[in-house]
């Protein structure tokens, strides 16, 4: 009984000396990446991301008494805790357009957030979650660069046509200044020659002839002035028929490059709506889900999907596909 004693008391002795020293390993942090292949939004549209993750095994007892190394938990229980979460949190942002523009870097706080609470566990403390990269779907984000592309062309042609009506309206005072300076001029040209000729006449009756030949050639001076004002005013309405013509054709450029750009976004809409009908495709359950719900909404009422035929909405996607293509060309 004693022996037994002794025993007893060698064997705890052991294992609270074991259980105090730490393990080799413990203090080092554990850098993990992984890749989310996709992650879809509330739009059904996928996003993938690449992810860092700097943990610690702060309780390695606790930690080595469940799991038999750091890889172990890092693939079989980390990496399905991060997709799961990740896709529940990608669920929550309802449109591509939000997380693209004004929404993302709110997604990358809710991820990251997400994931600090969802992966921490007894044993083991997260440090920090690097959000490395968003990836979009490639016909996205072309439509997108395109749109922008059409955006700045836009802006170049409204720019240009801003200095061509500065241009145009320059010109044309300058054409009216010139002409009041050549009305005045012809005007003075006029006054003088009456005053000359009506000068010349008390001074010289005998020069009659002579008074009669300036004022002949005074006319002559009037009707070559009204002739070259005349030419004047034409060339200006032709001048101005010009300009509306070039703003005609401007404004048709305009429309053309409008009608193009939503050609190019009905062709996005168009691609991300057969992804989702892939999608729905390949679900035919949740397709269902999806079909049911959008009736009950507008009867407000709640309807479960029912059946579990996979071939019907399929069916309808494949007749429906080909009448959008259709439609396009």
């Amino acid at each position: 009984m004693k022996c037994y004693s002794i025993y007893l008391l060698l064997f705890f002795g052991l294992m609270s000396f074991s259980c105090s020293q730490q393990h080799p390993l413990a203090n080092l942090d554990e850098v993990d990446h992984f890749q989310v292949p996709k992650a879809r939004l509330g739009d059904g549209v996928p996003v993938s991301l690449s992810l860092t993750v700097r943990w610690q095994i702060s309780k390695p007892a606790v930690f080595y008494n469940q799991f038999a190394s750091a890889d172990t938990f890092s693939h079989q229980i980390m990496y399905p805790r991060l997709l799961e979460e990740v896709n529940q949190t990608a669920a929550t942002f309802m449109s591509i357009d939000s997380v693209f523009n004004g929404q993302r870097q709110a997604f990358i706080t809710s991820v990251k957030s997400d994931l600090l609470q969802t992966l921490e566990e007894d044993g083991i403390q997260i440090k920090e979650i690097f959000v490395k990269d968003i990836g979009f779907p490639v016909s996205y984000t072309q439509a997108m660069e395109q749109a922008g592309l059409q955006e700045q062309e836009l802006e170049r042609i409204r720019q240009r046509n801003t200095i061509d009506i500065a241009q145009a309206k320059a010109s044309e005072k300058k054409a009216e200044a010139q002409a009041k300076v050549q009305i005045a001029e012809a005007r003075s040209e006029s006054e003088i020659a009456r005053i000359q000729a009506q000068t010349e006449k008390n001074r010289r009756q005998s020069q009659l002839a002579k008074a009669e030949t300036e004022a002949q050639i005074d006319r002559k001076k009037a009707e070559a002035e009204a002739e070259r004002l005349k030419l004047l005013a034409k060339a200006e309405l032709e001048k101005q028929e010009d300009l509306k013509k070039l703003e005609i054709q401007k404004k048709r450029e305009f429309n053309q490059l409008e009608v193009e750009k939503r050609k190019m976004m009905d062709k996005a809409d168009f691609e991300q709506q057969i992804e989702l009908a892939k999608v729905y495709q390949a679900n035919p359950v949740y397709a269902s889900f999806v079909v049911n719900k959008e009736l009950a909404s507008k009867v407000e009422i709640a309807v479960l999907p029912t059946g579990t035929d996979p071939n019907v909405f399929g069916s309808l996607l494949k007749q429906g596909v080909p009448q959008k293509e259709n439609n396009q060309n």
